[in-house]
């Protein structure tokens, strides 16, 4: 009967050892409700923009585990076991926390453009450049008096924005380039002027050089640049400023080699000088892309798929269908219907990499300031 009694409270340290195995397994499925959660917003959202009706964000700002382990056992007093029954249970009892992405801050991220390091960021992970082209650029513009051509899936531009896409990636994947860029300050300087008190001064600011220029001299403030490169057909590259303010990426003038120097000094420039000439390239924010897209579903819907040019093939941008397509990877019901999103297929769809790459956009709005953890709606199981 003792060694009974021994083994059974040996098998009650059991459910303390399988402890870690119910957690990693809850934990496996918590994350896969997160994915279930996120992928059918996002899809939701896409079908609100193709309605053009608002949009809506919320987000599972936690998720709460609770484990209760418990153990016991008995004596079987009957003739037929005649021995101790030990018993051991897990129980779980998770919990979310759900809030709504409704603050300024949130708002904000999701109209800003898009930073250009992140299109850098984004190329250099690989994706296609046409995707990218199609995705982020809202727009090609020559500036006051010149062309401009918008990317509308909806609009006769569409073709005409298509063409300058191939024209842009026809020789070549576009290339990045950091560099330091000299600015020039002010005019030309004699070795006599150059070595004024109020130069040497002048040159004392962090940064600031005196310079060989011609046969004189000049005073330089260095300045960090990316410069985006678009291969031609004789195997050089045009250089095209990236920045921060509007438009994004802009012609420039091609003192040195922007596209393979570590530092390049500007020419100098005259007052009321114009523009480099040249198309400038405006950068979609989370919002614009959110509703092209659903403009690229309402343009599917009425029979005029929309297709881009990825080297040798001409896959889909995007499509949510009303019906299971061959190769179906998950459906979201909308308004009383299903819609279902096709595996990813680099040759006839990208619907799949392009919600991903608009989830990892989505999630860069998102701080955890923005996340409530406290005074959301609970849901317990």
């Amino acid at each position: 009967m003792w060694g009974r009694l021994g083994a059974a409270l040996l098998a009650l340290g059991l459910p303390g050892c399988s402890l870690s195995g119910a957690i990693g397994a809850h934990s496996i499925d918590y994350n896969h409700s997160v994915e279930v959660a996120t992928d059918t917003l996002l899809v939701l959202n896409l079908l609100r923009a193709r309605d053009r009706a608002p949009l809506h964000f919320t987000t599972i700002g936690a998720i709460h585990g609770a484990f209760t382990l418990s153990a016991g056992i008995g004596y079987d007093l009957t003739a037929v076991n005649n021995g101790v029954q030990p018993a051991g249970l897990v129980a779980t009892n998770p919990s979310f926390d759900i809030g709504p992405l409704d603050r300024q801050e949130f708002a904000r991220g999701l109209l800003r453009p898009i930073d250009p390091a992140l299109f850098r960021l984004l190329a250099d992970r690989g994706l296609p450049d046409p995707l990218l082209l199609h995705l982020l650029v809202a727009r090609f513009d020559e500036g006051p008096g010149g062309r401009s051509i918008p990317n509308d899936p909806e609009s006769p531009s569409a073709e005409e924005f298509a063409a300058m896409v191939e024209r842009l990636t026809r020789y070549g994947r576009l290339q990045f380039n950091g560099y330091t860029r000299l600015v020039p300050l002010g005019p030309r300087l004699t070795a006599a002027q150059a070595a004024a008190p109020e130069v040497l001064a002048e040159l004392r600011q962090p940064g600031i050089s005196l310079r060989p220029d011609g046969p004189g001299w000049r005073i330089y403030r260095p300045v960090g640049q990316l410069a985006l490169c678009v291969a031609g057909p004789d195997g050089r590259y045009q250089a095209l400023a990236m920045d921060n303010e509007a438009p994004q990426i802009s012609p420039m003038a091609q003192a040195g080699n922007p596209c393979t120097a570590e530092e390049v000094a500007d020419p100098a420039i005259t007052p009321g000088h114009a523009a480099a000439p040249g198309f400038g390239w405006y950068l979609r924010s989370v919002d614009e892309l959110m509703r092209y897209l659903g403009a690229v579903q309402r343009r599917e819907e009425a029979g005029r798929p929309y297709r881009i040019r990825v080297g040798e093939a001409t896959p889909r941008l995007f499509r949510l269908w009303p019906a299971p397509p061959p190769r179906p990877r998950f459906a979201v019901e909308y308004r009383g219907q299903h819609w279902w999103v096709a595996a990813q297929d680099d040759r006839e769809d990208m619907t799949l990499s392009v919600l991903a790459l608009t989830a990892e956009l989505l999630n860069l709005q998102k701080s955890a300031g923005e996340i409530p953890s406290t005074g959301t709606l609970r849901l317990v199981r």
